[in-house]
């Protein structure tokens, strides 16, 4: 399902309202954490559904009661900007109407960090901050540390690999993603089969 939106660059960009996130069952947490783990040899064919990816956002940054998220943050600055990357696009992820608004149509992953699986890997999440709302490093850095957490503890439950990275190129990348002087990214995270 598409829906208009209107970014702060004034054009007109299409909102992809991913299927509604799956908050309930999974593997135990215990089970999980036990589970967890880096993989770089992820299988550039193998694509990860529409529902792993909606599931995923969620655990990264999702809402959860009260306006609260999946992850904390100091002061409830709610500082966490989660964008993805595809070989189609590159989107911002909106956890209030729990969609994905296109930035690029296109293949940018060889911006997705230096090594070689990031580049052709089906999903890259990328953690920024803005740091206008949360300005103290050490508070970001636990802000995005914790949605990167929370996507490893999702993708081991989902019998899905996944690498958080920081060996990136940030001046393209911040340059494809329309960031502004106050947005910061952090990290990426690279997840498929």
């Amino acid at each position: 399902m598409m829906a208009a939106c209107i970014l702060a660059t004034g054009c007109v960009a299409q909102a992809e309202v991913l299927p509604k996130p799956q908050t309930t069952g999974g593997m135990p947490l215990m089970e999980a954490m036990a589970a967890r783990k880096t993989s770089r040899d992820i299988e550039p064919t193998k694509t990860i559904t529409k529902q792993e990816l909606s599931n995923m956002l969620w655990a990264a940054w999702g809402i959860t009661h009260d306006d609260k998220r999946t992850v904390a943050t100091a002061m409830n600055r709610q500082e966490l900007i989660v964008y993805v990357m595809t070989d189609k696009m590159v989107a911002r992820y909106d956890p209030a109407q729990n969609t994905l608004t296109t930035i690029k149509e296109g293949d940018f992953r060889q911006l997705a960090g230096r090594q070689e699986f990031a580049q052709t890997a089906p999903i890259n999440i990328v953690l920024a901050v803005d740091t206008e709302k949360q300005p103290r490093p050490e508070f970001q850095a636990y802000t995005t540390g914790a949605a990167s957490q929370n996507i490893y503890l999702f993708c081991a439950q989902a019998g899905l690999k996944t690498v958080v990275r920081a060996m990136l190129d940030n001046e393209p990348l911040h340059q494809l993603l329309g960031m502004n002087e106050h947005e910061r990214i952090l990290y990426l995270q690279t997840v498929g089969r």
